[in-house]
């Protein structure tokens, strides 16, 4: 039994397809997923607690590749997400940072089995990230709200898996996961705050994210 399921997994992974990747191709693709904070946005509201900045996100992205060799790709990515953070309280405290993302990156993918049916990549990212935060705090007797939008380098990389929609089709499915990067400069929302509010300078921020990828070839 053991030697027909990895005989069946070898003729899976292994086997090349007609719409393998080539040179020269163009690929254009959508993907769609959530996100998750792995730190919080370094802006206390007491002596222990931090405003998180994306407890949980939605994002939506685009991509075109240029396929320089069979195995690499060149090209560029956006992307958009929206992260609610916050903290909830039984009275009518209430702490939330919604932040919204624009991302614009020159990206390449190296994909390690082109002319395989389930092809595994990682895509790699740098360029422009724009943060939107809108910091509401109403605890401890502050009331203090405030929005503000800062630039910064961002970058990305990621690993995903795919797979041809049929044998002679120039259509793929995956899945991929990311880990995201780039700076919010936290003074901006601090700035003329009342006291017990304090921010943590050029503060990096990043995010996992994990999607489904839909690319069509040309």
């Amino acid at each position: 039994m053991k030697k027909i399921i990895l005989s069946l997994a070898t003729l899976f992974l292994c086997v090349p397809v007609f719409a393998e990747l080539t040179q020269s191709q163009h690929m254009v693709g959508g993907r769609l997923g959530l996100g998750f904070q792995l730190e919080n946005s370094g802006i206390s509201y007491s002596d222990y607690d931090r405003v998180d900045w994306g407890s949980l996100g939605a994002e939506y992205g685009l991509s075109y590749y240029y396929l320089l060799t069979n195995h690499v790709g060149l090209g560029t990515e956006i992307s958009y997400a929206e992260f609610d953070g916050g903290e909830l309280f039984v009275s009518n405290d209430k702490v939330s940072d919604e932040t919204k993302l624009f991302n614009a990156m020159l990206a390449a993918r190296f994909t390690a089995n082109p002319s395989n049916l389930v092809r595994l990549y990682m895509p790699v990212g740098l360029g422009l990230t724009v943060a939107r935060q809108n910091m509401s705090v109403r605890k401890n007797g502050i009331d203090y709200a405030k929005k503000e939008t800062d630039t910064s380098l961002g970058w990305f990389v990621g690993a995903g898996v795919e797979f041809d929609l049929g044998r002679k089709s120039e259509w793929s499915m995956g899945f991929e996961t990311r880990y995201n990067m780039f700076h919010y400069d936290t003074e901006k929302l601090t700035h003329n705050a009342p006291n017990g509010i304090t921010g943590d300078g050029n503060r990096r921020l990043s995010y996992m994210s994990f999607h489904v990828q839909v690319n069509k070839r040309f």
